[in-house]
């Protein structure tokens, strides 16, 4: 591929990939009014999490101010993003497998951050001695991330295959994302054996794409690994893999959601009371006509005469 071939590949695959997760990222904030949880020890909860208790106790608590903590919630996520957390407590034995899995992920993440800054830096011309610092961690995380990765998702397609405890949850696309990682796990992997120096390589190429320089050229299995990940990065925000978005909404709006019902969601919910019901179940008798309010009040009064 040309110089400009990368180039307009490259800005291509990462404008595509924003503005897919900007769009469905605003789409998820704007679905109705979730059923709240509200299930205790929430963390936000300043001097009450710890033993599940709630502001709710307190004695006329909508007179009191709630006093919340903001590190609580932080470390809880971050426990449950980089430790796998859930995972860990409710599925032990697929824990090892998925925490390679994502801290190859992760790790492969840190290692373009550091190589974007070694371009940088080469770039402003730092000396050079500042530039092999960050080249040598980039190198080793690129290692450990291509590693763990290809290990924790060839491990996961050969427990989904084989755990008759995962079987029902198994589709073709959860298979087809995973081969899909393993390509790239793999690919990546290969290139950094390849390479005789991967990190060096890897800044060079995110450098000439920075200064827009169109003399760009990689090596075949480099070249290979990135056209691979670019295109993942293509398809990866038009997934459930989305899951790393849609997560926040999932402990902050549903799970940790204790606000006290105000005119705003009043309204909201008044306004979802309105829409028509078209299910097709027999006991609703929805007609695609009746709201919600129209189906329940019919049905309290039905119950009334029986």
């Amino acid at each position: 591929m040309s110089g400009i071939g990368w180039h307009i590949f490259a800005f291509g695959a990462i404008a595509i990939f924003l503005i897919v997760i900007v769009y469905r990222t605003i789409a998820i904030s704007r679905l109705p009014v979730h059923l709240r949880w509200e299930l205790a020890p929430i963390p936000h909860e300043k001097g009450k999490a710890r033993y599940g208790g709630s502001y709710l106790e307190e004695y006329e608590w909508w007179r009191k101010r709630q006093s919340r903590s903001f590190m609580a919630p932080v470390l809880y996520m971050a426990a449950e993003i980089l430790l796998l957390r859930g995972v860990w407590k409710h599925n032990r034995a697929l824990w090892p497998l998925s925490f390679a899995f994502h801290a190859g992920i992760y790790l492969i993440a840190l290692m373009l951050l550091f190589s974007l800054v070694s371009a940088l830096l080469i770039i402003t011309e730092v000396p050079s001695g500042v530039v092999d610092v960050f080249l040598a961690i980039a190198s080793v995380l690129a290692a450990a991330g291509y590693l763990l990765g290809g290990l924790g998702a060839v491990g996961l397609i050969l427990k989904r295959a084989l755990d008759t405890n995962l079987r029902s949850f198994n589709t073709v696309s959860k298979y087809f994302n995973l081969v899909f990682l393993v390509a790239l796990f793999i690919t990546g992997a290969y290139a950094w054996f390849a390479s005789t120096d991967f990190a060096s390589t890897m800044s060079l190429f995110i450098k000439g794409l920075v200064t827009l320089d169109g003399g760009v050229t990689l090596a075949l299995p480099l070249s290979v690994h990135i056209v691979i990940s670019l295109l993942f990065l293509i398809y990866l925000p038009m997934t459930d893999m989305i899951h790393f978005v849609a997560k926040y909404f999932t402990y902050h709006e549903i799970r940790w959601n204790d606000e006290p019902k105000n005119e705003k969601m009043i309204e909201e919910l008044n306004g979802l009371l309105d829409q028509p019901v078209s299910w097709s179940a027999i006991h609703v008798k929805a007609d695609g006509k009746k709201n919600w309010v129209d189906l329940t009040t019919k049905k309290m009064s039905d119950d009334e005469k029986a």
